[in-house]
């Protein structure tokens, strides 16, 4: 794992992890993907930091590279549709009148990058909490737009149309409802895989890491033959996070 060690927080500090219990999926897979360190070398590469870049962000689910030193809540990474299924499509129709969407307003928030073919992807984060609009048709610019959402059939309508109600919510209350964006009901064990990742980056062994994140006994003498269930338990969780390191992180945008 190298270099990535040193940008990380503290294992054995569970403040340190305690913003990401109140993350977004999206951002959950942000702390896993900044941890790679072919996507650090790439992004060190598009930066102008190490050579000619060799691979675009496209391979990592992005449509622009996100500087990797940069943690959740200050992080802001635009991820595709074709990873990230809750993107909302719309065509945009310049003009500004009471029903339309200005950016001016909600600047602190906003991320927008321009794609191929005059394509535009929004990101509209609070660094804990998204939306993403990509608009297809039109543009997004100066004096805002009127969207026409582009939302179709039946199985592939409720992710855009989640993302559709917590647009409306934003727009209608000026902030991201806590009951459209409630945390994952596995937030817990994913903060929990990460801590053990960091720990093996910093070269923390299973019994160390058992005892910091799991059980005590972990410090007993002979603690794998006097609680095999523990020895059991850090095995799957170093393993899960070895997965999930992986490129498994994917999951979290498509859940």
């Amino acid at each position: 794992m190298g270099a990535v060690e040193r940008f990380l927080p503290d294992w054995r500090d569970a403040d340190a992890y305690a913003p990401l219990l109140a993350a977004d999926r999206p951002l959950l897979a942000w702390e896993w993907l900044r941890r790679d360190e072919a996507y650090r070398r790439a992004a060190g590469q598009a930066a102008g930091t190490a050579g000619s870049c060799v691979a675009g962000p496209g391979r990592w689910g992005l449509h622009a590279f996100e500087p990797p030193d940069a943690a959740v809540p200050d992080a802001r990474p635009v991820w595709r549709a074709d990873v990230h299924p809750y993107v909302l499509p719309v065509r945009a129709v310049p003009g500004a009148d009471g029903d339309s969407l200005e950016l001016e307003p909600l600047a602190p928030l906003c991320r927008l990058v321009e794609g191929s073919a005059g394509l535009q992807h929004l990101l509209i984060c609070d660094g804990l909490r998204s939306i993403r609009i990509d608009v297809v048709e039109g543009s997004i610019g100066e004096g805002g737009a009127r969207l026409h959402y582009l939302i179709a059939g039946f199985e592939d309508a409720e992710k855009p149309l989640l993302t559709l109600r917590r647009l409306l919510a934003l727009r209608r209350t000026g902030h991201f409802p806590a009951s459209l964006h409630a945390a994952g009901t596995r937030a817990r064990r994913f903060v929990l895989m990460l801590r053990a990742y960091d720990a093996l980056a910093s070269g923390a062994g299973q019994r160390e890491i058992a005892a910091w994140l799991l059980d005590g006994d972990a410090l007993r003498d002979r603690w794998r033959v006097r609680a095999p269930s523990l020895r059991s338990r850090v095995q799957r969780l170093v393993g899960c996070a070895r997965t999930v390191a992986g490129g498994g992180y994917r999951a979290l945008l498509a859940a």
